[in-house]
């Protein structure tokens, strides 16, 4: 053992390198101790780059575009996919991931980019930044017209279009896609909330009554009105975007509510499509269901943002 010492093994991936086992002798480079995932690897074939602009407040945001690997950038109208994490807290992981819940290795494979955009409640950009989706009347607002505001900027660029726009996300996510189709009605030519958060006054009255009270500023007996604007189950019949709706079976956010944001959105002659997976909970874990997730998320930006027309 002693020929060992000093000797630090971790495992480590990025958001587009596979799982790896590491080994470094300080000072020294870490090397690949493994190749298990090496055939995974070579299968990916993406690019990232950083777009910055600025939105209505004058303040600057940065996004990242993960693009099919040797596409043009800057890109010319191309399929893009908003993707919001969930939340609302918490880092934007930079992780290896091929799943509908976390696309940033699917989409791209198959011709569709994916923008990541941290907005506010993510570390690392100050104090103010974290606080500013509690402060106010800005809970379900700020960051979701934030969003439309950097998106209308890459549409006025040319980088993508109207009709090649979506939007995504689980959880928190999924309450951010569901509420920009909501707010900003044509903005988005496609949808895929998962997983998502969708009735702020059940999630008070479900045990998260602290953390929904800050975030609102208000309980919903002193502002029901705010808490129901701020919930896409109530704002459903104005969603003319075409919807993709995912929701397990026994995720602790009601099923239920997921099956009437759909209904109300089919319901005004929207075409939509609910996928319940039974068995799962807050996100899809059995991998036979990630993959059919996987390929009904595809097919739906596929045929929505253009590319099977």
């Amino acid at each position: 053992m002693a020929r060992y010492a000093g000797l630090i093994i971790f495992v480590a991936f990025v958001g587009f390198s596979a799982i790896s086992a590491f080994g470094a002798m300080p000072p020294g480079q870490p090397n690949d101790l493994t190749a298990d995932n090496a055939q995974a690897k070579a299968q990916n074939s993406v690019q990232v780059h950083t777009i910055s602009l600025a939105v209505k407040s004058g303040a600057q945001r940065s996004a990242y575009l993960i693009q099919p690997a040797g596409a043009a950038f800057p890109p010319r109208n191309v399929p893009m996919v908003l993707w919001q994490q969930g939340g609302p807290g918490g880092e934007m992981v930079n992780s290896w991931s091929a799943v509908a819940e976390s696309p940033f290795n699917l989409l791209p494979n198959f011709g569709i980019s994916v923008l990541v955009l941290p907005l506010q409640m993510r570390p690392g950009w100050g104090e103010e930044r974290w606080f500013d989706l509690a402060n106010g009347r800005h809970f379900g607002r700020i960051d979701i017209d934030e969003a439309a505001q950097f998106v209308r900027k890459l549409i006025a660029k040319g980088y993508t279009s109207q009709q090649r726009v979506g939007i995504s996300g689980c959880s928190y996510g999924g309450y951010f896609a569901s509420q920009s189709v909501s707010r900003h009605p044509r903005l988005y030519a496609a949808a895929n909330p998962a997983c998502s958060l969708l009735d702020i006054p059940t999630e008070f009255a479900s045990g998260y009554t602290a953390f929904i009270a800050f975030l609102e500023g208000k309980t919903p007996y002193q502002n029901l009105r705010k808490y129901r604007a701020d919930s896409p189950i109530y704002q459903a019949a104005r969603v003319v975007t075409p919807t993709l709706v995912f929701h397990g079976s026994q995720d602790f956010l009601p099923v239920g509510i997921a099956a009437n944001f759909y209904a109300g959105i089919s319901g005004r002659g929207t075409p939509a499509r609910m996928v319940e997976f039974n068995g799962e909970g807050h996100g899809i874990r059995e991998p036979k269901n990630a993959l059919y997730q996987a390929q009904e998320q595809i097919a739906w930006f596929r045929h929505y943002l253009g590319q099977d027309r």
